[in-house]
């Protein structure tokens, strides 16, 4: 009730001002009052609607932002089209003239350290890593995601990585390496074969039995027990976003000059008439002859 009361407030003085404005430009009107005193009144009145354009303008339709959240190399970055870090993701190679989307909506960055030089394939990898998006052709399309494949036994006991866990994730000479903090490495296989980039899978501990036929597959045989190092990297070793970008200011937004002309018009004109109610009010109560 409170909040709605404090809305209503928020929106009557701006107009209670215009009104008053309104009523005396035709007042002026009426006598053939000169022209500099219309003209006055029309520019108060213009002025007084000031505060309402914050609301105006949070009522507008308004296309999501787009934004690059990060840069492969200068001629090749991600871009995402959505409001507050999550929407659309678009894979953008200016040198080749590639621009396709990777995921459709809903796509959030990632905050660990991600350092991508290869270039022929592609791997983001999704927030809660449900998934790996994945392209094969240098980003010209995007497949079926990559997906984590963790044993229900073992020494890591189908556990997936969760993102507080991972150190980097980085994809060099077309594979992806998932470094965790506890030295723990997931990983893809070698880019030969149909089924390269797609599966990834951990480093093997020495000594636990397994019964992952992948692991005898030629595709996994150089799996390696840390990421490898990359040096003279041009690109960006984390993702960025801005959630304020596009951001139209809210509805009761009084900053700067909106604010300072409400408190003008508040003080001058909604106090006297609000106060000035209250004081019949209680004249009326303490007198009910008062009319």
């Amino acid at each position: 009730m409170a909040a709605n009361y404090t809305a209503f407030v928020w929106w009557v003085v701006p107009l209670w001002s215009m009104g008053c404005i309104v009523l005396f430009f035709a007042w002026l009107w009426n006598r053939g009052r000169a022209k500099i005193l219309r003209a006055i009144s029309v520019a108060l009145g213009l002025i007084a609607a000031v505060p309402l354009v914050p609301g105006v303008a949070a009522r507008l339709p308004k296309d999501p932002p787009v934004q690059v959240i990060y840069r492969f190399d200068d001629h090749r970055w991600l871009e995402l089209k959505g409001w507050d870090c999550e929407g659309a993701l678009w894979y953008v190679d200016s040198k080749l003239g590639i621009r396709s989307e990777a995921s459709p909506q809903f796509y959030r960055i990632v905050f660990y350290r991600y350092v991508h030089p290869s270039t022929r394939y592609i791997a983001i990898p999704l927030e809660d890593f449900s998934g790996i998006l994945m392209s094969r052709d240098g980003g010209r399309t995007f497949e079926n995601d990559a997906h984590v494949f963790v044993p229900d036994w073992g020494h890591y006991d189908g556990q997936f990585p969760m993102p507080q866990d991972v150190k980097q994730f980085v994809v060099v000479d077309d594979r992806g390496y998932i470094e965790m903090k506890n030295g723990r490495v997931i990983q893809s296989s070698l880019p030969i074969g149909e089924a390269w980039g797609r599966t990834y899978l951990d480093y093997p501990v020495k000594g636990e039995e397994h019964s992952i036929s992948d692991y005898d597959s030629p595709e996994f045989r150089d799996l390696k027990s840390k990421a490898p190092e990359v040096t003279n990297y041009k690109g960006w070793d984390h993702m960025r976003c801005d959630p304020k970008v596009g951001i139209v200011p809210k509805r009761n937004s009084l900053a700067g000059i909106p604010g300072i002309i409400y408190s003008l018009e508040a003080y001058t004109i909604g106090a006297p008439v609000y106060f000035g109610s209250r004081l019949l009010q209680v004249r009326k109560r303490s007198n009910p002859t008062v009319e």
